[in-house]
């Protein structure tokens, strides 16, 4: 930065000098081109003079532009200026013009260079000396073509040397006075800069802590933000729930009112039940009576069966016995048909024998017919024995199905009434649970009026804390905006480093 502005500074200085240069180029170039066609100076002369000023203007002009804070620009300027000065003071018809000296000379004091001073000061001197010898020695009449005039030659050269000495002088003054300050605004630069680093360092801090303020600033107000949408979708979720709590409480309602329905449908149950097992007990006593009937009717069927069996085992004798009688019945009508047929030999002595051999034939006859029918109801009476017994045997199987059906019964009557002391056990407990459902949901219903209370006063609380979180929002952002004028401000001090 330091060096920047020297280079800014020599930059003013070569341009005000460059200008300088270029006014008193441009009045020689015209003047000594004036001169000429008025006849005061020859050709050559002019031409040398315009061709000096016009190189040392080109050089001083490249020298400028090729850059612009150059230091060599001064010595190139001052060089050419000298050739030119030496030119037209040696060849000039005017005795003033050893006085172009000094209005471009007092300029390089601008370069605070006593070096270079004190060297113009010397050359121009010189030329100067070199100018009055030249004109007491060599012309022996002034410039101007007037006779030797001892004032005008003691002026130029006591103007010339006291102005140089001035000059010198002025700018040993001015330097050492610059010296002078430059240490004091060094020791104040010093201070300052020991006072800038210290307020820079603090600027820093701020600056670093006014980013992470702001940051956290940032990161507040999006959390307000967040937090406050969160109360918004809080209140309003506690809006529905109390809707909801509403809708519980009456949905609680109706359960409550269905559990009691509930437990007047179980008080029936139970009652039922009761009845039910009751029945039961009956029917478990009808189907023992049934079975104790049931096997007196099958004992009963067992002599009626085995009767049935003597019936057909006398029916059989019987049969038999007939068949006897009709074997009998047949020979004892074959003996009396050979009685008849012997009594029928013997002629008259046999009829009275014949008469009873017929008689026995017919007794026979009879006694067969007899025997047939009683043969033919005896088999009559056996097939109804056998379909007696077959009967019996189907009512003793029937009753054997019927005793093992009511054996049967009797176990499922022992099952249900097992099942409907269970049953009676179940809904007895059912009972209960639906007289503890009936307590809870009691319970339920107190906490949902709780909740339902509390619910409001946190809605209530939301809506604060959604207006208090929109008010510490709004802050938050003007917090935010002056953090960010004075991280501005901060900035606006890093010029300073």
């Amino acid at each position: 930065m330091e060096l920047r502005k020297e280079e800014k500074r020599e930059k003013g200085v070569n341009k005000f000098v460059l200008i300088i240069v270029t006014v008193i180029d441009l009045f020689l170039f015209v003047g000594y081109i004036a001169d000429y066609y008025q006849g005061n100076i020859s050709f050559g002369f002019m031409l040398a003079v315009v061709l000096a000023v016009l190189v040392t203007m080109a050089l001083n002009y490249v020298a400028y532009f090729r850059r612009e804070w150059s230091g060599i620009f001064k010595y190139i300027s001052i060089t050419g200026y000298v050739v030119v000065y030496a030119l037209a003071l040696l060849g000039a018809q005017n005795d003033l013009v050893f006085m172009m000296v000094f209005p471009l000379t007092i300029s390089y004091i601008l370069y605070y260079d006593l070096q270079m001073i004190l060297k113009m000061a010397v050359v121009f001197c010189v030329i100067n000396m070199v100018d009055v010898v030249y004109v007491i020695a060599g012309l022996g009449h002034m410039h101007s073509g007037a006779e030797l005039n001892s004032t005008s030659i003691l002026l130029q050269s006591a103007s010339v040397i006291v102005y140089m000495i001035v000059l010198c002088g002025t700018t040993a003054i001015s330097n050492r006075n610059n010296f002078t300050k430059l240490q004091s605004i060094s020791e104040e630069k010093e201070k300052s800069a020991g006072l800038l680093s210290d307020v820079l360092k603090i600027v820093e801090i701020v600056r670093q802590n006014s980013l992470e303020s702001q940051q956290y600033i940032r990161e507040l107000g999006n959390d307000i933000e967040t937090t406050a949408s969160a109360l918004e979708d809080i209140s309003v979720g506690n809006s529905n729930n109390a809707t909801s709590i509403s809708r519980q409480t009456t949905m609680t309602e109706n359960i409550q009112n269905m559990i009691q329905e509930t437990k007047q449908m179980s008080d029936e149950m139970l009652k039922l039940a009761e009845q039910s097992k009751e029945a039961v007990k009956g029917g478990r006593k009808a189907v023992d009576n049934l079975q104790q009937q049931s096997q007196k009717t099958q004992a009963a069927n067992e002599q009626v069966v085995a009767s049935v069996t003597k019936l057909i085992e006398n029916a059989k004798e019987v049969e038999e016995i007939t068949t006897q009688i009709f074997s009998i019945s047949s020979q004892t009508n074959l003996l009396a048909l050979n009685a008849s047929i012997e009594s029928a030999r013997a002629g008259e002595a046999g009829k009275g024998f014949a008469v009873v051999a017929d008689e026995i034939r017919q007794l026979a006859d009879e006694t067969r017919k007899l025997t047939e029918g009683i043969q033919h109801i005896v088999e009559e009476l056996q097939e109804n024995a056998d379909s007696a017994k077959n009967t019996v045997d189907n009512v003793m199987a029937a009753a054997d199905e019927e005793y093992a059906l009511i054996g049967s019964a009797n176990e499922q009557f022992d099952g249900i009434g097992d099942r409907m002391n269970g049953l009676n056990q179940n809904v007895q407990e059912i009972y209960g649970k639906i007289e503890e459902i009936l307590e809870s949901n009691h319970v339920i219903v107190d906490s949902i009026n709780q909740i339902s209370a509390v619910s409001q006063e946190v809605s209530a609380s939301t809506q604060q804390a959604v207006e208090l979180g929109e008010d510490t929002n709004g802050k938050a952002k003007q917090l935010r905006k002056l953090m960010e004028e004075m991280l501005h401000t901060v900035e606006s001090i890093d010029k300073y480093r």
